[in-house]
């Protein structure tokens, strides 16, 4: 019986994997195909087309735009998700329960759909639409993610240690700067390369909420209007190394954190 199932949980694994990577892995192919047209066979290996990518003035424009906007995003939303993860705990009452639900709304609305939303709300309260109105809209959608991760943690948090802490004689402050903080770095640490992944990849929020400028994201989707030239297969494939390196940067304080709760719960 265990072996069937050890059977089972292996070609479904494999099942997933082959499912999920085998797009990523096609288009990082015929990102170095010879011809302008991704269909096999491939007819030969080039790195023109990461050249051409290179070389465009508006990839380098819109990348800094979307460094700029990402990193914004990711400070903010991280101290905003860690704040509101307490609430989240720790929150007593009818109100906090109530907002506590209320801040998870943003991952149940399509994301076109809060693009939208937020194009008419800045409009009407007369804000105008640029960089900050794309560093708000990606707040609000990164904010949810990042309570997530601080909150797995939190779940399992031995509060005993504050409270020896504040035995010993430190205060509030001083008990979340050294013993709070440290434990919980790991969760917050991921949901901030977390925040900045999905705000540096996010395109419709951008699209809605920002003039001016291109994202990455806005750039490419106004570059395949016509058909998919080569240089966008470039991006997608330098996207993929980029966002594989941040999973493996990412992985180790997860795998941490997740053996940190196992300990907890064994003792």
């Amino acid at each position: 019986m265990r072996s069937e199932r050890h059977v089972f949980l292996t070609v479904m694994t494999a099942a997933m994997l082959v499912f999920s990577l085998t797009p990523l892995v096609l288009v990082s192919v015929f990102s170095v195909n010879a011809s302008r047209f991704y269909a096999f066979p491939i007819t030969g290996l080039t790195l023109q087309w990461y050249s051409d990518l290179l070389s465009d003035d508006r990839i380098w424009s819109s990348l800094l735009s979307s460094v700029l906007i990402a990193v914004g995003v990711s400070a903010i939303s991280t101290c905003m998700g860690t704040a509101f993860a307490f609430v989240v705990v720790r929150g007593t009452g009818r109100f906090w329960r109530t907002a506590s639900v209320l801040g998870f709304i943003p991952l149940a609305v399509p994301v076109l759909v809060l693009a939208a939303a937020l194009q008419v709300a800045f409009v009407e309260i007369g804000l105008p639409l640029g960089y900050g109105t794309v560093i708000i809209g990606h707040t609000i959608f990164a904010t949810p993610f990042v309570v997530l991760m601080v909150v797995a943690q939190l779940f399992r948090y031995d509060w005993r240690l504050d409270a020896a802490a504040r035995d010993l004689g430190a205060s509030a402050v001083e008990t979340f700067r050294h013993v709070t903080l440290p434990i919980l770095m790991p969760s917050i640490r991921s949901g901030a390369i977390l925040g900045f992944l999905l705000s540096f990849n996010e395109w419709a929020i951008a699209f809605f909420t920002g003039r001016g400028f291109n994202t990455l994201p806005m750039l490419v989707y106004s570059m395949q209007r016509n058909g998919l030239p080569p240089s966008v297969l470039a991006y997608s494939s330098l996207i993929v190394i980029f966002v594989l390196a941040a999973v493996l940067l990412l992985l180790p304080f997860v795998l941490r954190m997740l053996v940190r709760g196992a300990a907890q719960e064994t003792t």
